[in-house]
């Protein structure tokens, strides 16, 4: 990665640290859904029913059978050849992120013994620090890793994916009720209001993955 790309990772890695407000989101979660206020609307997302599943599946399916007819869009295997050839190991950031995972659960099982044995708060901050510290270069790691794959015809559709979940997902209460926020995936994507689907793209992924 070159000095302008990891300064951008590092732009991006402090943005994660300093938006508190993610922090709270999987607090608001009541009833498979999460709620939140924007611009003096009421909007909602929640879990995917099972009629929106079958269309989640439908609009996946038609969008790869776009990508994959387009030779200029690699699959992943095939980006990591060309890497390979260039002297770019993608498989050591792969490996960098389970050596990290690993150190990570061990530090956290001796966090967990040192509160049991009820050690001083200058320890356990030691440990909490290392944790944050083994966190921030795996989200460095992770975001050098994307960078080098996020043309990859997967990554493309994990992408996409959840632009349609979001999209199937958020709704907006209308009086007493709720809608669907958009009546389209075409009015969907082009809307103008980032902020909007930034807001609830990242409640919907949490809601969906946690």
């Amino acid at each position: 990665m070159d000095n302008s790309s990891m300064d951008e990772a590092r732009k991006m890695l402090d943005k994660i640290n300093e938006d508190k407000e993610l922090s709270k989101v999987e607090s608001m979660i009541v009833d498979n859904k999460i709620e939140f206020d924007y611009k003096e609307k009421v909007y909602r997302v929640r879990l995917l029913k099972l009629k929106e599943k079958e269309e989640l599946y439908l609009l996946k399916l038609s969008k790869f059978g776009q990508l994959i007819k387009n030779t200029d869009i690699l699959m992943e295997k095939d980006l990591i050849k060309i890497y390979a050839e260039r002297g770019i190991n993608i498989s050591e950031l792969t490996d960098k992120i389970r050596q990290i995972d690993s150190e990570m659960l061990g530090l956290k099982m001796s966090l967990g013994e040192a509160i049991e044995k009820s050690e001083s708060i200058s320890i356990l901050k030691n440990y909490e620090e290392k944790i944050k510290l083994l966190l921030q270069t795996k989200q460095l790691v992770m975001i050098q890793k994307i960078n080098y794959l996020g043309t990859s015809l997967e990554c493309q559709m994990e992408n996409y994916e959840a632009q349609f979940i979001t999209y199937l997902t958020l709704e907006v209460l209308n009086g007493e009720k709720w809608e669907r926020a958009f009546k389209s995936l075409e009015e969907f994507q082009n809307t103008e209001d980032e902020q909007l689907i930034n807001l609830a793209g990242t409640r919907t992924m949490l809601l969906q993955y946690i």
